[in-house]
C-alpha cells in the first residue's frame, strides 16, 4: 500500500502541475523537501516583492480523523488515479516499486482498483496495540508507524485543499489565485504573500475534527522544516534552522574522529554539511556564521582545521558556491576561517 498510495501522490501531482500551467491556480500544495520553497523564495528576491508570511501546524493530524471519513476520501483518491487510465491494474515488483500493467508478471504482486479498497480497509480498521496482558484496537485516527500512514496523511489533507479550490476558482478566482505559494510538508504549512488568506480561511479548508495552529505572531519571520525565513527590505533571507541549537544542552549531530569510520568519510560528512547550510543560507554573512559554529563544533570533537579547511574548500569549488554569493571562492574560505 505504501508502493501504491506513492505511486497515486506522483500521478496527482503531476496532473496538478498541468493544470496549474493552464489555469494559474494551485491545487496541489504537497513537498517532499525545501527545494520548492527556496525556489519560489528566489523568484520573489528577483522582484522585491516580499510581504508577508506565515507558518501553521497540525495538532491532531494523526489522532482526529475518523475512520470512516478517511477511507471514504482514500477511496476518492483511488477512483480517481484509476479514472481514465487504459492500465487498469498496478504491479509492486520485487524492489517494491509499483507501476501501472495490463497484465502483471507472475513474479509480481497485482492489484485491481477493488483489492486495493479492500487493503486500505483493512489497514485502517484493523491496528492493534498491545500494552501488559491488554489488547486495544485504533478506532479513531491514522495509525501511526504504518508505512502508507504519511501518504495517507498527505492525501487526505490534499482532497479537502483540491476540492476548497475548486469550488471557488469559478466564483472568486482572485481569491484563487493568492494561494500559489502555499507549500505543506505532510502536517506542517506554510505561506508566502498569500495576503493572510490562507490563515482567514483554513477552517473553511479542513474538517472539523482537524486543530490548525499559526506558528508565528510576526507577519516578517518563521522557521519552516530546516529553514529560518525573514523579510528584510521586501526581500526573503534564508538561513539554516536546526532547533537542537535551542535545547539548552549538547547534542552530538556528527561523528567523533576517534570513531570508528574512514578519515575520509569524516571529513566528506563536515564538508556535506556545510553544503547543506550553503543551499539554506541566501546571504553569505549567515553561511559563513553557521558553518564557523560548525567548524568550532567539529574541532572539539578531534577535527584537524586544516583539513577541515582544504575539505571544505573543495566542496565550495566544485558546487560553484562562491557564484551564489558573488564572491570568490578564496574571500568565501576566508569568512568561514577568519
Amino acid at each position: 500500500m505504501s508502493s501504491i498510495f506513492s505511486l497515486f501522490q506522483r500521478q496527482i501531482e503531476n496532473y496538478h502541475k498541468k493544470a496549474h500551467f493552464y489555469s494559474g491556480i494551485k491545487s496541489y500544495w504537497i513537498v517532499q523537501n525545501r527545494d520548492p520553497v527556496l525556489q519560489a523564495v528566489r523568484k520573489s528576491c528577483e522582484r522585491k516583492t516580499a510581504k508577508c508570511i506565515s507558518s501553521f501546524d497540525f495538532s491532531t493530524l494523526y489522532t482526529k480523523i475518523p475512520h470512516d471519513k478517511l477511507i471514504d476520501v482514500l477511496n476518492k483518491i483511488i477512483e480517481f488515479c484509476f479514472k481514465g487510465g487504459t492500465r487498469d491494474k498496478i504491479s509492486i515488483h520485487s524492489s517494491r516499486v509499483a507501476s501501472w500493467v495490463t497484465r502483471g508478471k507472475e513474479s509480481s504482486s497485482i492489484y485491481t482498483k477493488e483489492s486495493i479498497y479492500l487493503a486500505v480497509e483493512y489497514l485502517i480498521r484493523n491496528c492493534f496495540f498491545k500494552l501488559g496482558n491488554m489488547l486495544f484496537r485504533q478506532d479513531i485516527g491514522i495509525p501511526m508507524g504504518s508505512d502508507p500512514a504519511p501518504a495517507f496523511a498527505n492525501l487526505f489533507l490534499y482532497h479537502y485543499e483540491s476540492t476548497w479550490l475548486d469550488s471557488i476558482k469559478k466564483s472568486n478566482n482572485i481569491l484563487a489565485r493568492k494561494f500559489g505559494q502555499v507549500f505543506r510538508y505532510i502536517d506542517d504549512l506554510l505561506t508566502l504573500n498569500d495576503g493572510n488568506s490562507f490563515e482567514s480561511h483554513f477552517k473553511d479548508i479542513y474538517p472539523e475534527e482537524l486543530q490548525l495552529n499559526k506558528e508565528n505572531a510576526d507577519s516578517s519571520s518563521t522557521n519552516f522544516l530546516d529553514l529560518h525565513i525573514q523579510i528584510i527590505n521586501q526581500i526573503f533571507t534564508t538561513e539554516l534552522f536546526d532547533k537542537r541549537d535551542h535545547f539548552g544542552f549538547n547534542i552530538t549531530r556528527l561523528p567523533y574522529r576517534d570513531s570508528n569510520i574512514p578519515h575520509r568519510m569524516f571529513y566528506s560528512s563536515i564538508a556535506a554539511e556545510t553544503l547543506r547550510i550553503c543551499r539554506a543560507s541566501s546571504t553569505s554573512s549567515s553561511a559563513s556564521s553557521s558553518i564557523q559554529a560548525l567548524v568550532t563544533r567539529m574541532e572539539k570533537q578531534g577535527a584537524d582545521v586544516m583539513k577541515m579547511k582544504n575539505s571544505i574548500r573543495k566542496m565550495v569549488s566544485r558546487h560553484h558556491i562562491h557564484n551564489k554569493y558573488g564572491i570568490r571562492g578564496n574571500e568565501f574560505i576566508n569568512l568561514v576561517f577568519v
